[in-house]
């Protein structure tokens, strides 16, 4: 019951004609293709956005560390140079009015080509032994730096050379800002003294390295160092690393990975990180995972828009194709709508698909057939009628012939011999008219004529039973009217109405114009009909000559017919009547004048 419905309003709505069909069964198929497509591709593009972000950022971190581990290297190695100098340690086990002049200059040289070799990585070296006794330095600062360096062998241990890094801090020798330190405490175990090595890194070269590659508006490089971080720029408080974030970064023992963590905003932000060998301190990439993935939704959403798109235009194509391709079957469809009876020709050539110029030419042959097939029973029809209408006048004229005769007998038995040969005289011209040379169509004023001589003969035979009364304007006796028209009328008031009539009955016969037709009554004083019997009446009169008739003779239908298929069928016979106070039979035909063609 449901699967009935669903399929009767899919046919309603989806499926009433052949475009309809085409958009219903075409268009989802499209839809879905393009959605498919576009989701796949969305897909494969998201994911090789997503691979390519995370490759760059990768990219960036281990070119920026492989960059910073050269550099510091170099640092590294030319502080390992410095420090294990031997003379540094004769140094240590002399006074420093000990220290020949010669001392200074040789190592203010080293020094000199320690400071000179990178100036935009370092800041400042010095050399401080013996809490001063010994202090050697380069820097762009012309200031006396402190002494005291006591306090970082109380901060720094544990490394048996005496080699450390130390993260951004505020430069304590200089006092000019900050810097990143690499230095070696020196403190031989043979002798009571102690000095420190250093040098100093400029923090801007750092921001320099850090800032050069762009990893997005709140992305950013930081050095992570054991006592600390090194951000390269400026970021809003919720993107920067938490204190659990660094510790867990400080922690790591992979040289390299990937993490991800939720800021305080709730965004998820992904760290990328590496190791700087020379000092083991980690090189991470922060940056939220939104920036990371701007151009994969950048992409969903383009791709989107593009799937809309290409909807509207499959849309819009799909309904050219479905009108280009049912154009030829609503050509043809309107062409056999306006294919009846009346109209057998297809006034439309076919331009369409072979398939449709086959289907075309086989209508219109068909159309063809038939129309030769209704010319030849329209033939048949006009012949079975006036085969029909001969026999009917052969039925009747015997009849008539036979009563006419025997009451022209019964004159002469009378000695009438008058009034025998005026009744001869209209039998004889009453037939003559009636043959009018084979004519099926005479003019009124012929027909006027013949039924004169036949109510002549009839009042003969009947005297005083009824009198008639004929008023025809003289202007419509000169158009047509099919023969035998008026006779049938006037023989059915006759035996129909004045007969069963008390008294003497009165047929009026009239004929005059009413706008562009013809009008002729034959009017009879008689019972009249009653309103259901007239009901019946005219249901006969258009009924089928096959068809059985109860109420009206084949004369009545016969005229009726005639005049149609002559005239066309607006034309014919109409009964009106009034019970007790008589019937009225009309005839309506169209003012004509020679030939006639057939409206059937």
């Amino acid at each position: 019951m449901v699967l009935q419905r669903f399929k009767k309003i899919v046919r309603k709505h989806f499926l009433y004609s052949f475009k309809s069909t085409i958009m219903t069964l075409y268009l989802p198929i499209i839809v879905i293709f393009i959605f498919i497509t576009g989701w796949i591709s969305s897909m494969l593009a998201t994911s090789q956005i997503e691979e390519n972000a995370y490759k760059n950022i990768n990219d960036t971190v281990f070119q920026t560390k492989n960059y910073l581990d050269y550099m510091l290297s170099d640092v590294f190695q030319q502080l390992v140079s410095l420090s294990s100098d031997p003379q540094i340690f004769s140094l240590l086990s002399v006074d420093a009015d000990a220290i020949r002049p010669e001392a200074y200059v040789e190592m203010d040289k080293s020094l000199q080509a320690i400071y000179s070799r990178t100036p935009a990585l370092i800041d400042s070296v010095m050399i401080n032994l013996n809490e001063g006794s010994f202090l050697l330095y380069h820097s762009d600062y012309y200031v006396q730096p402190s002494i005291s360096y006591n306090n970082y062998f109380t901060a720094f241990k544990g490394n048996k050379e005496g080699f450390y890094w130390r993260n951004l801090h505020p430069d304590p020798f200089f006092q000019k800002g900050e810097v990143i330190s690499v230095f070696r405490l020196v403190n031989p175990k043979h002798y009571p003294t102690r000095g420190i090595v250093l040098f100093n890194l400029r923090a801007d070269f750092f921001e320099q390295v850090l800032n050069k590659s762009l990893i997005g508006d709140n992305g950013y490089l930081t050095l992570i160092s054991p006592d600390g971080k090194f951000e390269s720029k400026t970021v809003k408080e919720e993107y920067k690393l938490r204190d659990s974030t660094l510790r867990a970064l400080q922690d790591l023992e992979n040289e390299s990975g990937q993490f991800s963590y939720q800021a305080e905003s709730g965004e998820n932000m992904i760290v990328i990180y590496d190791t700087i060998k020379a000092n083991n301190w980690k090189l991470a990439a922060v940056m939220p995972e939104s920036e990371i993935l701007n151009k994969v939704n950048y992409i969903k959403h383009f791709t989107t828009l593009i799937i809309i798109l290409l909807t509207f235009i499959a849309i819009f194509l799909t309904d050219l194709m479905s009108k280009y391709i049912s154009r030829p079957f609503k050509h043809l469809a309107q062409q056999m709508d306006k294919v009846d009876k009346e109209n057998l020709e297809l006034d439309y050539e076919m331009s369409g698909p072979e398939e449709m110029q086959v289907l075309h030419n086989g209508f219109k042959g068909l159309m063809g057939r038939i129309h030769t097939l209704m010319d030849q029973i329209q033939m048949e029809q006009e012949e079975k009628r006036q085969l029909e209408f001969a026999v009917m006048h052969a039925q009747i004229n015997p009849h008539f012939l036979y009563n006419t005769l025997y009451s022209i007998k019964g004159l002469c038995d009378m000695g009438l011999n008058k009034d025998a040969s005026q009744m001869i005289t209209a039998l004889s011209s009453f037939f003559r008219i009636g043959i009018s040379k084979g004519r099926e169509i005479i003019t009124i004023e012929e027909e006027i004529e013949h039924i004169k001589h036949y109510l002549f003969i009839q009042e003969m035979r009947y005297g005083d039973d009824f009198s008639y009364v004929i008023e025809v304007e003289d202007e419509i006796l000169e158009n047509n009217i099919i023969k035998l028209s008026l006779q049938p009328l006037i023989e059915n008031a006759i035996y129909h109405g004045v007969k069963q009539k008390r008294g003497k009955g009165v047929i009026t016969i009239r004929g005059y114009l009413k706008g562009e037709n013809i009008i002729l009554e034959v009017a009879d004083n008689g019972n009249g009909i009653q309103h259901d019997k007239l009901e019946e009446i005219a249901a006969e009169m258009e009924s089928s000559f096959q068809e059985k008739k109860q109420f009206i003779g084949i004369g009545l239908k016969s005229v009726n017919e005639r005049i149609k298929i002559h005239f066309g069928p607006e034309y014919g016979l109409s009964i009106s009547s009034d019970p007790g106070n008589g019937t009225v039979v009309s005839i309506v035909i169209p003012k004509t004048k020679g030939e006639l063609r057939n409206y059937a």
